[in-house]
């Protein structure tokens, strides 16, 4: 291949996220050990490899309830650590939060961080009536667009109608906030002409993960889902899980996100920060954030 198709193949290519690359922190924005609709019980697994030919500790801290709960995880050179129930396995936890991990620099002395980095992969499923299972993998965040700030998140593929057990599909959406404070979002659902259908603010407490369920009363099979924050910047995630009605399997969704500077181009009426107003988005700042006031 010459230089030129070689130049041509990489300027294409979609640019990598958190989940394709190894690193020293993964965020998970969902961990469920929980009962579902239609007879599921949602287990979270996860596993972690280092690919180095050192040791390494990693911390998983787990958050929930308001704070988080901390366990070191002794990862040998070359080694794959898994676990089929996580928050059971590590943690004791029943219900939904979601996870930090990080090998960081404290647990790991004399490591650079290039030597820290290490891979990791969730899945939460149920168990199928006819054996096996079924359930959705769960991408860890992109510490540069998995938290909204001031961006609005649009979820084009909700789906609501039918009912659990019987014919069509359900949508879920999920939060969390490890800003210090709450953070307030509006959520608006329109049907397929654009027409809202749905409105309403919900307020996401720091550390207290959540998965609420979008209004069944709709009968939308075409619908989008758009997320805003209110109030300036808001360190908070947000996902969609659309579930079949009929056997429960679920898609994990990240929403696509606008910035409000081009929404400003085309609307007048939303404002805008300057760019000197926000804060950085890197994971030093999201780790900072994190750990503040609260957890051990």
């Amino acid at each position: 291949m010459g230089k030129l198709g070689l130049f041509l193949i990489l300027a294409l290519a979609p640019p990598l996220s958190a989940s394709d690359l190894v690193s020293a922190t993964h965020f998970f924005p969902v961990v469920s050990r929980t009962d579902g609709l239609v007879g599921t019980r949602w287990l979270t697994a996860l596993r972690i490899t280092n690919p180095h030919d050192t040791p390494i500790v990693v911390t998983a801290r787990l958050s929930a309830g308001g704070g988080y709960t901390s366990v070191d995880l002794a990862l040998p050179a070359g080694a794959t650590l898994g676990w089929s129930d996580l928050a059971g396995d590590l943690f004791g936890f029943e219900g939904n939060g979601a996870l930090l991990l990080e090998a960081s620099g404290g647990a790991n002395p004399g490591l650079p961080a290039e030597c820290r980095t290490f891979a990791a992969s969730m899945r939460i499923a149920t168990a199928a009536a006819g054996g096996g299972s079924y359930g959705q993998g769960v991408p860890a965040l992109d510490p540069l667009t998995g938290f909204l700030g001031d961006w609005t998140a649009v979820f084009p593929s909700v789906s609501l109608w039918g009912a659990p057990g019987g014919s069509g599909f359900r949508s879920n959406i999920g939060f969390w906030n490890i800003g210090a404070g709450d953070a307030q979002l509006r959520l608006r659902i329109l049907d397929g002409a654009g027409t809202e259908a749905w409105r309403q603010v919900v307020t996401v407490r720091r550390h207290e993960p959540s998965v609420v369920a979008l209004p069944r009363g709709l009968d939308l099979e075409t619908a989008s889902l758009l997320v805003e924050p209110i109030g300036g910047w808001l360190d908070c995630a947000v996902y969609l899980s659309v579930v079949d009605n009929v056997t429960g399997d679920a898609t994990f969704l990240g929403g696509q996100l606008i910035d409000p500077a081009d929404a400003a181009a085309c609307d007048g009426s939303k404002g805008t920060p300057e760019a000197a107003d926000r804060p950085p988005r890197d994971v030093a700042r999201l780790l900072e954030l994190f750990l503040g006031g609260g957890g051990g």
